[in-house]
């Protein structure tokens, strides 16, 4: 029984290692147009999670696993959203 938690707790990281790719990349590649694309990636996060979540054995804490998730995902890129800010054009 504790395999199979350490696997489901697994499928929540690869959510936020998508949002940290993401922002590095909106970082590199649109700095001052970045506040318009992080909620992009914020979708594409929450479209993953999702995914990830439902493409496995929907056991009990699915909402819990995909909460996580999520939330890692929203910490990472209000994270990004505040070091971005002084480089958007406003």
């Amino acid at each position: 029984m504790r395999k199979a938690m350490t696997w489901q707790w697994a499928s929540v990281w690869p959510v936020w290692l998508l949002a940290a790719l993401g922002a590095v990349l909106v970082a590199v590649l649109q700095p001052t147009d970045g506040i318009v694309w992080l909620p992009i990636v914020l979708g594409t996060c929450t479209l993953t999670a999702f995914a990830i979540q439902l493409g496995g054995p929907t056991v009990p804490g699915l909402v819990d696993r995909l909460a996580a998730a999520l939330f890692g995902a929203i910490v990472v890129l209000a994270v990004a959203s505040a070091i971005l800010v002084p480089f958007t054009a406003l």
